[in-house]
């Protein structure tokens, strides 16, 4: 099903009796994010169909932008962005991917980063604080209200694009204090269940040929190699 591109952003959720780590990685290698352990209750399986859902939907809106991309980045070698918004993170990352050679995967990657980078980085929301906003539907909001503040008006997200050597690098880095990314880049079954947390490594594994986060956390480069499509 993941190997036909029709079906690879379709979410799939496994059932199963027990995951730890080994179960997790076999099962993100095949395509799977979502988890839901035996015996489980109405409510557990209601908040991973929700989110799986609300994944699903999120992707199709990013491809829609990614079609209506520039592709003249296949052109580009060196650029520079500053963002501020989840919106303008959402745009910058529809138009990045067209410079890569499967934009539909890069698109995914592209905008978990930049919108790390916003809410985590510069708004400082934490991971415990994003698993209560989404519970109560109410993160979106919450990122507006942040935005608004005076300490944050200035804040920006800064992107620096570069094509070189077979190669397209991604720089992004924000105004923040960090965060313990190493969490992040490998699997953890206690996070399995939550409601988010997967973007970093999915986005390390499904969107990137590299990732790669320097110092306290808030600078990353996303490497995507252009030798299979030179070849």
């Amino acid at each position: 099903m993941k190997r036909d591109p029709r079906c690879r952003t379709i979410p799939v959720i496994l059932q199963t009796a027990h995951v730890g780590r080994e179960e997790m990685i076999e099962g993100i290698r095949a395509g799977a994010y979502y988890y839901l352990t035996k015996p489980y209750d109405h409510e557990v399986l209601m908040s991973v169909v929700r989110t799986a859902a609300a994944d699903s939907h999120e992707i199709r809106e990013l491809q829609k932008r990614l079609r209506r991309g520039l592709h003249v980045l296949s052109l580009l070698s060196e650029a520079r962005f500053a963002i501020r918004t989840l919106d303008e993170a959402r745009d910058l990352a529809g138009v990045l991917a067209n410079a890569c050679p499967d934009p539909e995967t890069a698109v995914v990657g592209l905008t978990e980063l930049l919108v790390n980078a916003v809410e985590h980085g510069n708004l400082g929301i934490t991971y415990e604080e994003k698993s209560t906003l989404r519970n109560c539907h109410e993160w979106e909001a919450e990122v507006l209200r942040r935005l608004d503040l005076v300490e944050n008006a200035e804040k920006k997200v800064n992107v620096h694009f570069q094509r070189s050597d077979g190669q397209i690098h991604f720089h992004i880095s924000d105004e923040g204090n960090g965060f313990e990314w190493k969490r992040y880049l490998e699997i953890d079954p206690r996070r399995a269940f939550d409601t988010h947390g997967r973007g970093i490594l999915l986005a390390r594994h499904f969107s990137f040929s590299a990732l790669e986060y320097r110092g306290r956390g808030n600078e990353v480069t996303a490497t995507v190699s252009l030798a299979g499509a030179l070849a």
